[in-house]
Formats: structure tokens, sequence, C-alpha cells
């Protein structure tokens, strides 16, 4: 039965295998090539250059056709495949090395693994430059004898190494690891030519035709069950995330209804408590208008998408100050003017996530001016940056706004300037949106610094910037008390 089956692989059969295993092993290698400019994941890379190097080994094994052909076109003969075995032997340890993630889990188990690999394959490399070179072949076949031990003996190491990780797929990597490197050592001169085998070159390729096709259904089935992790965790993570929705919706409800019990309270104890109450509540409805929440949201999407999670992370942490800014506003009635400072550059930092070209936002403040003494109603600047943003830089390429805070006599002037379209021109867009958000948002600072400083002991200034009869911005001027 053993000389029937033997007869079918050396005379009938083995040309298709071979053909058919080398056309799989190319298409696999494009396969995953393709994967990994779709995935950026160099696992799919380096089985690509596996695959492909497998192809490489065995295409000399082609004894007609096209692939005959190509092989002595480029010179590949048995020293060709005996060096690209050793090649694909050892990107195997760095695929799985990369695809299990074990630098992640400890630098030093990844060290293990990959530094003997890089220095079989450099020394691989360099005996059989030598030999093709035809100064000697001492030192590749050299190498090559030993290698099956080598590369034995790391195979049980990186395989303890394995053992460790706590990675469900790494047992699909063990399994097909072995079965291919026991079907690669049988395929070896060395191995197969043991009395107790005694196999023929074209048993031992088809044995280990027959591993390398167990050890691809294995990363197939590894594959398959990563990508089966990826779905349940990102389940996982839109049902949390839809709890937590929830909940801010519950907790939103619940402060604003808290608020309202408050605001009536302080209606019912004195007039002038409510109209600083209405003025807050006005002020805050108005501060973070729905569409700078929703670009805003947009754009940290955009980079958790893009896996960018630096960036993400940034912006979601100051959209988060500025949320918390408002919340807390509403509960203080004064700022110190570095509090507002803050607020606005984080603000701005925010709505330059929309922009392709950021705003070039700058704030100088006078050296006798100490920040943190100087206090106002708590986010009346917001109102003028926005304006700024909304009516005059939104819609240029080079967009500058500027705050200047100085000292002049015993009032704080604090100068807001921006190289927008000038106010004429923004109240055209305004009057063509039918938008009078500007009006409304500058009223309510007024009447918020009106309450808070007395209607005579502030001013409010707007200049039309110009430079040859053209516009080119508008500055806004606030004259606030020094205490």
């Amino acid at each position: 039965m053993s000389q029937v089956f033997n007869t079918i692989i050396e005379r009938d059969t083995y040309g298709s295998i071979l053909y058919a295993v080398l056309g799989g092993l190319l298409l696999l290698s494009v396969y995953h090539l393709v994967l990994f400019f779709q995935n950026r994941d160099k696992s799919y890379l380096l089985y690509s250059f596996y695959t492909f190097f497998s192809f490489l080994a065995y295409m000399p094994a082609a004894e007609s056709g096209f692939l005959s052909d190509l092989s002595k076109y480029f010179n590949l003969d048995f020293r060709s495949k005996q060096f690209f075995t050793i090649i694909f032997n050892c990107l195997y340890f760095l695929f799985f090395v990369q695809f299990l993630s074990v630098k992640k889990r400890s630098k030093e188990w990844h060290n293990i693994i990959v530094y003997p690999v890089f220095i079989l394959i450099t020394i691989a490399t360099v005996t059989f430059l030598i030999l093709k070179s035809g100064i000697s072949d001492f030192y590749f076949d050299s190498f090559k004898r030993i290698f099956p031990y080598l590369i034995a003996v790391h195979t049980v190491i990186s395989f303890y190494i394995l053992t460790k990780v706590k990675n469900k797929l790494k047992y699909y990597i063990i399994f097909g690891g072995i079965i291919l490197f026991i079907c690669s050592l049988i395929g070896e001169r060395s191995i197969r030519g043991l009395p107790f085998l005694n196999l023929t070159v074209r048993m031992g390729d088809f044995i280990y035709f027959s591993g390398l096709m167990v050890e691809n259904i294995a990363f197939s089935l590894a594959l398959g069950h990563r990508q089966r992790i990826t779905y349940h965790e990102k389940v996982a993570f839109n049902k949390t995330l839809i709890e937590e929705m929830k909940k801010n919706e519950e907790l939103k409800d619940k402060i604003n209804l808290q608020h309202q019990k408050r605001l009536l309270v302080e209606n019912e104890r004195i007039k002038y408590q409510q109209e600083i109450s209405v003025l807050k509540l006005s002020i805050l409805q108005n501060q973070m208008n729905p569409h700078f929440i929703f670009n805003a949201l947009n754009s940290i999407k955009y980079y958790i998408l893009e896996h960018d999670t630096e960036n993400a992370v940034n912006y979601l942490t100051k959209f988060s100050q500025i949320i918390r800014t408002i919340l807390v506003s509403s509960t203080v009635k004064e700022f110190t003017l570095d509090q507002e400072l803050h607020t606005i550059k984080v603000y701005v930092d925010i709505e330059n996530l929309r922009f392709t070209k950021k705003i070039d936002f700058n704030i100088v403040i006078d050296e006798q001016i100490n920040s943190e003494k100087i206090k106002l109603p708590p986010m009346v600047l917001q109102t003028f940056i926005e304006n700024a943003i909304l009516h005059g830089v939104a819609t240029l390429e080079d967009k500058k706004i500027n705050i200047d805070v100085l000292r002049k006599n015993q009032h704080l002037e604090i100068q807001i300037s921006d190289n927008g379209v000038g106010r004429k021109e923004a109240a055209k867009n305004r009057n063509r949106r039918n938008n009078s958000s500007k009006s409304l948002g500058t009223k309510i600072a007024d009447e918020m610094l009106k309450n808070y400083f007395g209607s005579e002991s502030y001013k409010i200034k707007y200049y039309d910037l110009h430079k040859n009869d053209q516009p080119t911005g508008t500055m806004v001027v606030l004259e606030i008390p020094i205490p």
C-alpha cells in the first residue's frame, strides 16, 4: 500500500500538486499583501513575505512549464531552495511575534525570539552570497547542516515563551507551526535520508506541502478568530457607549431639574438675583451652539476612527473642560481673568478641529497686570471670540485672532482683534442667512457686565480695521475697572 502511494506521488500527481501549491502560495502572498495595505497590520506583510519566500524555495522544483523556465532565467537551483527555505522558516517567527503582539506583553520575550532570527537571516544571506560569488561553498554548507538544529532549539524556546503569552490565538500558531516545522524537517535531505524514513525528494516535498496546507488552515482560523474577537469588542464598546450616553442624559436632566429649582428659589428672594440668574442661564444656553458641539464631536470621532488615540484623547479632554466650565459657571458669579483666558484658549482649540488651516490665536498680557487678581463675569468673553470666528475669520485661509490685555490708568482694556471680513460684510452674511446670533450674544454679554460692574463702570467699543481703504478685520475693546 505504501509503495502504491509513493508511486502515485512520484509519477502521477507530483507535478500537479507542486503547481497547485506554488499557485496557492503566490495567491496567498498577494492576498495578504493587499490586506496589509488595507489594514496597515504588519502581521499581514510578514505573512506575505513568508508565503512568497516559500514560493521561491519550491519554484526550482518545477521540472517543466513557465515556472521551470522562470527558475532557469533567474538561476534558481537547489542551493537557492536551501537558502529560501532558511529565510521563510525565520520569517515565520517574525510573523507570529507580530501577530500575537508579543512585544506589548513583554519586550524581553520579544527580543529573545526576534534577535536570534535576525542573526540567522544575516548569516544565511552572507554565506549564500559568498557561495554565489564563487569564493567558497564551505560556509553555506556548514551553516546549512547546523541550521535544522539551531532552528529546532529556537522553536522550542519560542513556543515555550508562547505558552506564557495570554492570547488564545497562540494555540493556532503553535499547532500550525509544529506541524509545518516537523514537515519541513522531514523534507530536509539530512532528515529524510535517515534509514527509518528513507524518503525520496518528491515524498519529502509532498510531506512539506501537506504541512504547509495545515499551517495555512490554522492561520486562517486564527485570523477568523481574531476578527470575531474584534467584532465582539466593538459590540461591547458600542453597548457601553450607549449605556454611558443614557446615563449622561439622565444626569443632564437631573442637573437641569436641580438648576431650575435653584433658579426658582433665587427668583423668589429678590428681583436683582432673578435678573442675574436669568442672564446666567441665557449666556449658558448661547455659549456652545449645537453646530460647535456637533463639529467638535465629529472631529474627535474622526481621530478615534483613524486610531489617532493621542489627538482624540487630547481634544476630548479639552472638550470636557469646556463642558465642565459651563457647568461651573452656572454656580459662581465670577471668574478670574486667568480662568477666563484659559477657557477661551481651550474653546479655540476645540473650534480648530473643524478647520484645515487652524486659527493663529495669541494672548498677550501686560506685565503690570496680575491676571489672577482681576475678576469678571464667567464666560463673558466667549461670545466675542465666537463672533470673531463665525462672522470674521471662518471663511479665510489665514485666520488670526489676538487678545491683548493692557492697563490704561485705572481701568483694564481687553482688545479682541481679528483679520476677518469686517463688520459690514459680516452683517450682509448674517442677513443672507437670517442669523441674529451675534446681536443676541453681545447683548447678553453687555447685560452681564452691567449687572457685575454697574452701568457706568465698563465700556464696549467696536472698531473697523482698514488698510488702503480695504477692511482688514474688527477690534472689540472692553474697558473694565481694576480692583
